[in-house]
């Protein structure tokens, strides 16, 4: 798969430059997106892998329409704190902190933002309306973040992992951002690959 997964890491390129536009202009700052890790796994090897208690805060969406699947934003709290002060202009770094329902929906938005472009990345190369359902704020361990995400789908369905960059001024934020996928839906995407090679081919002959 590594042509494919060369055409899969361009358009999360498209989906970051989307990102960085959208998100630059609801925080009223200069904010990167980058996307710069791509990689495939199945949901058992993701939970055996990745397994721990630690603490985390996800926004989770089912896609409706296009290719079934599921996709999640994932963050430490740490860089949650971090992501909340960079929208707030602020620096808490050697205070304590509390969520409030005003930093949930900051982060909630983010979500939105970053899983929308995404999706509308991989729309327009699906050629094909992908249309996600409205985002959802979880926060509790990541182990049972990931088992509520994955259970779902069984051990033969994908995972697309992308590691998620927000760049500031000063302070660079990382979060994963998980693409679950069934076989069907791995399908389309390979057969699209697929189509664009060949095209690609074709314009070089």
């Amino acid at each position: 798969m590594k042509d494919e997964m060369d055409i899969l890491r361009e358009v999360s390129s498209i989906a970051s430059a989307h990102g960085s536009r959208a998100l630059s202009e609801i925080l009223h700052k200069k904010i990167n997106l980058t996307l710069p890790n791509l990689k495939t796994t199945h949901p058992k090897e993701l939970f055996e892998k990745m397994s721990t208690e630690r603490p985390v805060i996800s926004v989770q969406c089912r896609i409706l329409s296009g290719i079934p699947g599921s996709i999640i934003l994932i963050f430490d709290e740490q860089s949650t704190f971090q992501l909340i002060d960079i929208c707030y202009n602020r620096n808490t770094k050697d205070k304590p902190e509390v969520f409030t329902e005003m930093g949930f929906s900051v982060i909630k938005e983010i979500g939105n933002v970053v899983i929308g472009s995404y999706v509308g990345a991989l729309s327009v190369f699906l050629k094909a309306p992908i249309i996600p359902s409205i985002p959802t704020l979880i926060n509790g361990p990541f182990q049972e973040i990931i088992r509520s995400v994955t259970n779902p789908y069984g051990k033969e369905d994908y995972i697309l992992l992308a590691e998620a960059c927000f760049e500031e001024v000063e302070r660079r934020i990382k979060g994963g951002l998980y693409f679950i996928l069934t076989p069907q839906a791995m399908k389309q995407i390979q057969e699209s690959c697929k189509k664009m090679l060949k095209s690609l081919g074709e314009d070089k002959d």
